[in-house]
């Protein structure tokens, strides 16, 4: 009976541990700063296959950059 106790406990804290780690897997995903994001839609919608020149490049991330920084200020 005490083994069975201690398995079942063990499970438990598994369970208990792989929400955690999920939650903060979350937790940075819905945190990735506006630098993150404009970087990363370059990289992988607006650029994805490296036909746009730098210039072209470097203002559609200002574009992607502003417009997500402004979505975070309050609107008076």
């Amino acid at each position: 009976m005490v083994a069975f106790s201690g398995v079942a406990m063990a499970n438990t804290l598994a369970l208990k541990e792989g929400k955690k780690e999920k939650q903060k897997k979350e937790v940075v995903l819905k945190v990735q700063d506006c630098t993150t994001k404009a970087m990363n839609y370059i990289d992988r919608v607006y650029d994805g296959n490296g036909t746009h020149s730098a210039e072209q490049n470097y203002a559609a991330y200002q574009g992607y950059y502003q417009a997500c920084e402004d979505a975070k200020t309050p609107q008076n």
